[in-house]
């Protein structure tokens, strides 16, 4: 969990190293929302009316699977259309916000989802059949309307903006924070309830995710702190089938699986007690990255998928990295990704762990996770103040290099095109003073490929290497914007010192000059002349050993 606020001393740290989905029936129309605080005694009286089964459960750790594209079913919903309250920002506080969505109107039955459960790597329905979730987080609530620069929206606005206007969201992940004055059961009646019977009410799953970012044990959160909330809140929501239960956000430290697990498998025992059929998300140390430990050895209990984290910190988005952090413990284990996500460098990115681009990371991710539907997801974060937010300060949706408009392209089964796969400069002619190899030409610059395949790299002992491009029609152009680095457009081996320039009927003149650079993406503004000719004059090429010019693409954006 990355905040607009406190980074909270997340750093990076070393981390150990399909088919297509088919289609349910639709979610029936929304109807009008009754919003009221939920009682576990009135829900479980409306399940027992629904005649919803009990699901097909199994073992975590379970002899997997094949999957096969008739296997897995995408726990898919009809969208909504977006309510005329929603076009406007509203700024109510929390507190008013969740008080607006315990406004009640009396409705008919929520439309009824199928309990979850695990069978073997899978999450499956209440059939046994295999289920992939796709959603988003959302703030948690307490913290809304915490940002000065931020227009805020009420948190029962955003939920519904989740399944309307194309985003099309199966689960809504509802962060839980609890420091604070509030006893537990005001917590939950303020933070939580409204919500619940909100997603009830839209047929769609929410995850109640204990949103600790923390050591745990006896340097950290006790392990009597999570009991009392899971000893509340466990038999609050246990015959609700639209609710699961995420126990611990990001337990830090101590880096054990086996001291984590002791910690917390007297946890899940307390929970399974009084809700014997919830589906259970298990993170583990380091903010949520020991699936290999987990699929190694299985927490005890029925109905319990494991959670994993992923930011591009932790490196390419290939399939060979993936597997390595998460992608075969899916294959022992059901895997869920309830955090990731990017945005390029700027004020909607922290300095360390999330910068990156669509291009680059964002993309490569949807082809492995869209290739491997046991997996299921929900990025972070639906938002215009936690970072990586996927929205403005003013509920504009952030796309191009940023990771908004590709999520909901995503949830929609959309395609979403590379933002340097078409650009006025893809394909011309690019000539360099030298190549690192065949294979690494001045071409690559500008193949439309922001991939490490797809880069131009200098020679070695080239110091001040030079790269230009000739446009095929002189262009009126509006940025010049230059990936460069290792992974995707990130932080590494980028280019550290080095000018734009670009050629008019006038001649050369300097787009931009970038000195002591660290940043994976930058643009340079165009002139107001047309353009036929675009050049980087580079003076250092990185701080890197060998100290070569790494650059995917320097896309031309006509005006």
């Amino acid at each position: 969990m990355l905040r607009n606020i406190l980074f909270r001393g997340r750093a990076p740290q070393p981390i150990s190293p399909v088919p297509p989905v088919s289609r349910p029936a639709d979610r029936p129309p929304r109807r009008q929302r009754a919003r009221h605080a939920v009682a576990a005694s009135a829900l479980a009286v409306v399940v027992a009316c629904l005649g919803l089964a009990v699901p097909a459960s199994g073992a975590a750790g379970a002899a997997p699977t094949d999957t096969t594209s008739a296997d897995v079913e995408r726990a898919k919903v009809a969208p909504a259309a977006l309510s005329p309250d929603v076009a406007s920002p509203a700024a109510e506080a929390p507190a008013a916000d969740a008080a607006g969505a315990a406004a009640a109107a009396p409705d008919a039955a929520p439309a009824a989802v199928s309990r979850l459960g695990t069978s073997g790597n899978k999450i499956v329905n209440a059939s046994g059949t295999p289920v992939q979730l796709r959603g988003v987080s959302v703030l948690a609530p307490r913290h809304n309307a915490e940002c000065p620069e931020c227009n805020p929206r009420p948190i029962s606005d955003v939920i519904d903006m989740t399944v309307s206007d194309g985003w099309q969201s199966d689960v809504v992940r509802l962060p839980v924070t609890v420091w604070g004055s509030l006893s537990v059961e005001d917590n939950v009646a303020q933070y939580v309830d409204p919500y619940v019977q909100q997603a009830v009410d839209l047929g769609i799953y929410v995850i109640v995710d204990l949103h600790y970012v923390s050591d745990y044990g006896s340097t950290g959160v006790p392990q009597s702190t999570v009991s009392e909330f899971w000893d509340y809140v466990a038999p609050l929501y246990a015959d609700v089938p639209n609710v699961i239960y995420e126990v611990f956000n990001e337990p830090v430290a101590p880096a054990s699986w086996p001291t984590w697990k002791a910690y917390i498998q007297p946890v899940v025992d307390d929970i399974r007690a009084v809700a014997p059929d919830t589906l259970l998300l298990m993170g583990g140390p380091q903010w949520s990255t020991y699936v290999n430990q987990a699929a190694a050895d299985p927490i005890a209990g029925n109905d319990i998928a494991y959670v994993y984290h992923l930011y591009p910190n932790q490196g390419d988005a290939t399939a060979a990295n993936l597997d390595a952090k998460f992608g075969n413990a899916a294959q022992q284990i059901p895997v869920i990704l309830t955090e990731f996500g990017w945005n390029p460098p700027g004020e909607f990115s922290d300095p360390v762990v999330t910068q990156g681009t669509t291009s680059g990371w964002g993309i490569p991710l949807r082809q492995y996770l869209d290739a491997r539907p046991h997996i299921s997801w929900t990025a972070w974060i639906f938002d215009n103040y936690w970072k990586p937010q996927m929205f403005d300060h003013d509920w504009n949706l952030l796309g191009g290099e940023h990771q908004g408009a590709m999520i909901k392209a995503w949830l929609a089964d959309q395609p979403y095109a590379s933002p340097c796969a078409s650009h006025a400069a893809v394909g011309a002619t690019a000539v360099a003073s030298s190549s690192g190899g065949a294979s690494s030409g001045a071409a690559k610059a500008v193949d439309g490929d922001c991939t490490n395949a797809g880069r131009w790299l200098s020679a070695a002992g080239d110091t001040t290497p030079t790269l230009t491009i000739t446009l095929d029609a002189p262009t009126v152009v509006d940025q010049v914007d230059v990936y460069s680095g290792f992974v995707g457009g990130g932080s590494v081996n980028v280019l550290r010192d080095f000018t734009v320039e670009v050629h008019t009927s006038a001649g050369w003149q300097r787009a931009a000059t970038f000195q002591d650079n660290t940043l994976g993406l930058v643009s340079a503004p165009g002139p107001a002349a047309a353009v036929d000719q675009v050049r980087l004059v580079i003076t250092d090429p990185s701080n890197y050993d060998p100290d070569v010019a790494r650059v995917f693409e320097v896309a031309v954006r006509a005006a």
